[in-house]
């Protein structure tokens, strides 16, 4: 399947969709999804815990649907949150609205029901929804259990606020002291109404000590991908050294390697200002040898490395292999700069191999110049001298022998054919040029050609 497909069951009915994005809000996750029909499917998470999916005909306004998407926080697919959700509740199967609240009752308290049946208001008759919920406030006030069905008002209240019978139990005097309670908003409360704590802490939670609050109860509850939801929406809203290091243990010990190389990439497009981000990223390249990387963040980042950044860099260049890569000669001349100043003595070495990359493609005065910033000392380098040689002959007939044996020296095998074949023509009784020709030949696996000029220079040498 293609990145952000996957599969839905509709009883025995596979459902191929995909994935548009994903909202974080409250306790719930929703992903929105399109069928290969264009219909647009919605699912249902409470607490990364799939529930069920829903095929979406109209949004009422107003909805825990609509909220989640104006004030929650939304990723868009791809994204590896996304991917995690599917991932840890495969196969998703859709379920109507009666084997939905068995399950509830199975695995969630009257509490809960209440508000995860708010998440459906677009997609389920809202009466249904209502008389369930308001018969759950009826279940604890028969038991005598007023402040826990006061729980279940405060939730009927965000639900159906015009709705009289839920203003007729809202307006109750004998709810008065829970109303204050309520409008005190005291970590009391908070400790006896989880639901309304998470409401009302992530309200604010753009304010520090609402985020701790808000952070320290989803982790008190093992929320990992909430948790690593709200540090991203954090960290671009307010970027921190200390918020980004709690992101990075998050993601180390519930997101893999590829998910979290993706997520820092996400971060580092959309606050490029901040350099941990960028640090940490190139970090990632490097321990992954991903030169293409390490690359692009010189393209776009003013980096500084530190030495054991410049080492591990050092290593990775010397023994990649170049055939794979498609390398920006600039940006390759900024890293190999950084890296031959520590490392002097390897210079030649890392010259000699990218020059030979570099003959590929680009010519000998481009080449020239390329190296002229990358070495100090011109007079005494091999390579420099080589290539500089190599720029003052290229149009010299006579010369076509000494830039073919020089081509041949950086393995440019078919560029030394074409100077030696020159020489050949210009000098049709030596044998030499006839002799790198069968040489070169062979070497690139073509002895039919390698013997046919073997055998014309002993015919040479005999009449010499």
């Amino acid at each position: 399947m293609k990145e952000g497909q996957f599969l839905l069951y509709d009883r025995q009915k596979e459902i191929r969709l995909q994935a548009e994005n994903v909202v974080f809000f409250l306790q719930g996750e929703i992903i929105e999804a399109i069928s290969e029909n264009q219909e647009i499917y919605y699912l249902f998470f409470y607490k990364s815990r799939f529930l069920t999916a829903k095929k979406a005909i109209r949004i009422r306004r107003h909805s825990y649907i609509e909220h989640a998407y104006k004030k929650g926080i939304v990723f868009k697919s791809p994204h590896p949150l996304i991917n995690s959700l599917l991932s840890s509740n495969h196969p998703c199967h859709i379920i109507s609205l009666n084997p939905l609240l068995t399950k509830l009752d199975k695995l969630y308290t009257p509490q809960e029901k209440a508000f995860i049946l708010t998440f459906f208001e677009s997609v389920i008759p809202k009466k249904q929804l209502l008389d369930e919920m308001i018969s759950i406030y009826y279940e604890y006030r028969r038991n005598g259990q007023m402040f826990l069905g006061y729980r279940i008002i405060r939730i009927l209240m965000d639900f159906a606020p015009n709705q009289s019978s839920v203003k007729k139990l809202a307006n109750d005097n004998m709810f008065n002291k829970f109303v204050d309670l309520y409008n005190d908003k005291s970590d009391k409360l908070f400790a006896k109404d989880l639901i309304f704590a998470e409401k009302t802490l992530s309200s604010h939670k753009e304010n520090d000590q609402c985020f701790l609050q808000l952070t320290a109860l989803l982790q008190k509850e093992s929320r990992w991908f909430d948790l690593i939801a709200l540090f991203i929406y954090k960290l671009k809203v307010t970027p921190s050294v200390d918020c980004f290091s709690t992101l990075i243990k998050l993601l180390e010990h519930h997101i893999n390697e590829n998910d979290s190389v993706y997520i820092l990439e996400e971060l580092s497009y959309q606050i490029p200002s901040f350099l941990p981000v960028q640090q940490e990223l190139l970090n990632k390249y490097i321990q992954s040898n991903n030169i293409d990387g390490v690359l692009n963040m010189f393209n776009n980042h003013h980096l500084k490395l530190s030495n054991s950044q410049v080492h591990a860099i050092g290593d990775m260049l010397e023994y990649l292999k170049l055939e794979t890569y498609s390398l920006q000669p600039e940006s390759l001349q900024t890293l190999l700069k950084q890296v031959i100043h520590l490392f002097p003595e390897k210079a030649e070495k890392f010259l000699n191999k990218y020059v030979i990359l570099l003959l590929k493609t680009y010519d000998l005065a481009y080449i020239e110049n390329w190296l002229k910033p990358l070495i100090e000392n011109q007079e005494n380098s091999r390579i420099f001298k080589k290539i500089d040689t190599m720029h003052q002959i290229s149009d010299d007939l006579d010369e076509m022998q000494t830039l073919g044996k020089l081509y041949y020296e950086f393995r440019q095998l078919d560029k030394a054919i074409e100077c030696f074949s020159w020489n050949m023509e210009l000098e049709p009784d030596d044998p030499s040029p006839v002799q790198w020709l069968s040489k070169i030949f062979k070497e690139k696996g073509m002895i039919q050609e390698s013997n046919a000029y073997r055998e014309l220079c002993i015919q040479l040498q005999k009449r010499a």
